[in-house]
């Protein structure tokens, strides 16, 4: 997607600004893009901000790096024809923390936190605003996915869903064939059609904010960017994803949520540890580099000091996560991490995404 480094002091007369938070697996990766399959995800608090200005005309958003954008456009234009609301011409400029400068001469750092899902968040809820269609969550959450689909037609979703919903996130993917059937791509989808779909619920759908427990999500980042698309492509070009990892990712994932709602580490660290297990037996059996040589350091250093960690997302690059309570156990991970070459963040669990003043 295309950032544009702009420094707001806050809306300005007619705009529009919306921010939603970074996000990372905890459970349930690669076997959540099967349809009704669960997962368990935080939202971070670093963040990317849309703002949505007046214009004489709407700008023209092409490019690879607006595909994003654009289609939120598109899909928000298509509601607000099928509700009479009106359409003013705008522009788009997006400033996201989800990534860091050029720091030390190697080129930016790029941690994986979903900036293709939270501008497509942030985008929905600026653009609800725009044309004042007053969407609700599920809504805004039904548009989003759409927008997703239409993009990447096997996203789970569960990043976007993330991305609104904020703090500790349990979601189950729907049946996109069922919205195939409804809309086709999206591209040329009557908008009446568009409306209705994302008025009802859909089958399998489920993202619902879990209780915040007593435990964190530490996050250790490898240095090495990974490709979410390019990995989930290799493992399906092995052949279907196994049933017997989709059956243990599901387990591993409804462990975790009930565990955080139970406040429980113990279980959740037992279904984390698993989870891990199964990555690296999936690894295996199709012969793709889920965790790299760093990702291991980053789960065995933590093992080492009883603490469950695994890959976030796909693997091969990007970062871990680890469930840890206190701030001095928090400390020593970090410490360790850092002797094993592995680059602790700093982000914590954050709110979904917002309208308005930048939040903290």
């Amino acid at each position: 997607m295309s950032v544009t480094a702009e420094i707001d002091a806050g809306p300005e007369d007619g705009e529009q600004l919306a921010h939603a938070p970074g996000k990372l697996f905890v459970s349930g990766e690669y076997g959540v893009v099967e349809p009704g399959q669960p997962a368990v995800l935080v939202a971070v608090d670093r963040r990317l901000t849309v703002k949505v200005r007046p214009a004489v005309e709407t700008q023209d958003l092409t490019g690879r790096g607006w595909s994003y954008v654009a289609a939120v456009r598109d899909v928000m234009d298509a509601l607000a024809r099928a509700h009479g609301r009106p359409r003013p011409p705008f522009r788009v400029r997006t400033l996201s923390d989800l990534e860091d400068a050029d720091v030390d001469g190697t080129g930016p750092r790029k941690y994986g936190l979903g900036s293709s899902a939270a501008v497509t968040a942030a985008g929905v809820v600026a653009l609800d605003a725009w044309h004042g269609l007053g969407l609700t969550r599920e809504e805004l959450l039904r548009a989003a996915l759409l927008v997703t689909l239409r993009v990447n037609p096997r996203a789970s979703g569960a990043d976007v869903a993330t991305c609104l919903v904020g703090g500790w996130t349990a979601y189950s993917s729907p049946e996109r064939a069922w919205v195939r059937e409804r809309v086709g791509d999206g591209a040329s989808a009557d908008p009446g059609a568009l409306a209705d779909l994302v008025a009802q619920p859909w089958p399998g759908l489920e993202a619902r904010a879990l209780p915040t427990p007593s435990f964190e999500v530490a996050i250790g980042w490898t240095g090495a960017p990974a490709s979410t698309v390019s990995l989930v492509a290799a493992v399906r070009a092995a052949g279907r994803l196994p049933g017997w990892f989709v059956a243990a990712a599901a387990t591993c994932a409804r462990e975790v949520a009930a565990a955080v709602e139970r406040d429980d580490l113990t279980d959740a660290s037992e279904a984390v540890r698993a989870n891990r297990a199964h990555l690296r037996a999936l690894a295996d059996a199709v012969g793709v580099p889920i965790e790299t040589p760093v990702l291991t350091a980053l789960a065995e250093v933590a093992d080492g000091l009883g603490v469950a960690a695994k890959p976030s997302g796909a693997g091969g690059g990007d970062c871990g996560v680890a469930l840890v309570a206190g701030a001095e156990k928090r400390t020593r991970l970090e410490e360790a991490w850092r002797a094993a070459g592995v680059v602790p963040l700093g982000a914590r669990l954050a709110v979904g995404t917002v309208l308005g003043e930048r939040a903290g």
